[in-house]
């Protein structure tokens, strides 16, 4: 975002200048954030010299749950962007939640800066990490996202309790309505403002994170501290658990053979190209010319055509034959050598997982489109028009097999089919991130179902 110039109009709409608006309510707030990075860095240096061992067990066996060494090493391979939010996360914790074994005491880390001895904080850092202090981490929902401007959330934990706005610029540059984080909310003059650490998790993570800690607070008699120290350490290993988790790659299948997708390339030597041409001219369900390449395909029943094999000259003798599958590269081979077995040879065969990097490295970018921005993104729109028409009508696997409009009666499925909308409002949301325009409208969908968007 732009700076705003003291004589450019408010951004927030008055119609005023800048520097008679809004501008001594920023600087205020400017000064504000400054005094509270302020502390939280003097508070985390005078742990550092005065409590290091203290400080560092509690981070590795309290907040990191006493990591091994592939644990360790996953730590250590973090993307820059995550080790820093890592490092944002475990300061907060110090301040907010750590409590430190000394000679056998245990004593919060946050008495220890805010009692006699320690380090100097002006009133309003002293303030701040008080407020840390007394606000427990939660689970919250995003409701509405008010660009450069705030956060409408949901607590999940504490679901009677109505939504609150959030005084919040930078997460509104990449949250969504219906993402899921954990953080704190500290009240700050006359809204709630986020502490600064934050836990983001996929929706599906964040749900699964939301029965653990319902299910653990079950059997415990209320205590607030108790409730919050399992409230936060579930949140904390779940966060830990999805960005240090090595995920597989899913595996690829050919929809048309049900096979494994493994790109797979045969080489032959060509010895008389005329005749190949005229072969290949002569067969109906083959495409193209020897400058652009060949395309053998299947017709199918609407319509529609699906390619089998590909076919490209390369250099004055080699024809490279491409397939999805070596299912489907084993039939081509077998045609190939029925109708042009005169005037071809097969010579070698290469295949590559289309998951390993040798692949990703192979992978051209793809052509800018010739369709214009604003056209595609009507072919899209319509698109998913027609799909989401019928999509309450089609029997899903989430639902246990049932329709939309069959699992809104289960009074079971009903929560799984608001998830469900909620999933694809998120996706929808991101591919505008991505890819501008205006989002696809789905609330025809919830008033179909007879549902509260909410």
């Amino acid at each position: 975002m732009n700076k705003i110039g003291r004589n450019d109009l408010c951004p927030c709409g008055s119609g005023k200048k800048y520097k008679k608006c809004c501008l001594a309510k920023d600087d205020q707030l400017a000064s504000r954030r400054h005094d509270e990075k302020q502390a939280i860095e003097t508070a985390l240096s005078w742990l550092e010299e005065h409590y290091p061992e203290e400080a560092g067990a509690a981070v590795r066996f309290d907040f990191m749950d006493g990591p091994d060494e592939g644990r360790l090493d996953a730590l250590d391979a973090l993307s820059p962007r995550l080790a820093q939010a890592l490092s944002i996360n475990i300061g907060e914790w110090l301040l907010a939640d750590a409590v430190l074994d000394i000679n056998g005491k245990d004593i919060k880390a946050h008495e220890l800066i805010l009692g006699n001895g320690g380090p100097l904080l002006t009133s309003r850092g002293r303030e701040w990490i008080l407020e840390l202090a007394k606000r427990p981490l939660s689970l919250y929902e995003v409701k509405e996202v008010m660009k450069d401007e705030g956060l409408v959330l949901a607590d999940m934990l504490n679901p009677d309790q109505p939504p609150v706005q959030v005084r919040e610029k930078a997460a509104t540059g990449f949250l969504v309505p219906w993402d899921t984080f954990g953080t704190r909310l500290i009240w700050q003059d006359d809204s709630f403002v986020m502490s600064g650490a934050t836990y983001l998790l996929e929706r599906e993570t964040a749900l699964d994170c939301l029965a653990e800690i319902k299910s653990e607070l079950e059997h415990e008699s209320g205590d607030p501290a108790i409730d919050r120290y399992i409230t936060a350490s579930i949140i904390i290993d779940c966060w830990l658990d999805s960005i240090l988790a090595t995920r597989p790659l899913p595996e690829l299948f050919d929809m048309s053979t049900g096979d494994k997708i493994l790109l797979t390339t045969d080489h032959y030597r060509v010895t008389d190209w005329k005749e190949f041409e005229r072969i290949l001219e002569a067969q109906e369900d083959v495409d193209g010319n020897r400058d652009e390449g060949w395309d053998r395909f299947v017709e199918l029943e609407d319509g529609r055509c699906r390619t089998r094999a590909s076919m490209v000259p390369k250099g004055t003798d080699t024809l490279e034959v491409f397939c999805r599958t070596p299912k489907l590269a084993d039939e081509a081979r077998q045609w190939l050598e029925e109708i042009a077995g005169s005037v071809i040879t097969y010579k070698i065969r290469e295949v590559v997982d289309p998951r390993s990097e040798k692949a990703r490295d192979a992978a051209k970018p793809l052509p800018e489109p010739d369709i214009p921005q604003e056209i595609q993104r009507q072919i899209i729109h319509q698109y998913l028009a027609k799909h989401y028409e019928t999509w309450p009508e089609i029997a899903l696997p989430a639902l246990e097999g049932k329709s939309p409009l069959e699992a809104v009666k289960d009074k079971k499925l009903r929560p799984a089919v608001v998830e469900l909308l909620k999933s694809l409002e998120q996706l929808e949301a991101r591919r505008i991130d991505q890819t501008g325009g205006e989002p696809f409208d789905v609330t025809f969908l919830w008033e179909r179902l007879g549902l509260k968007r909410e």
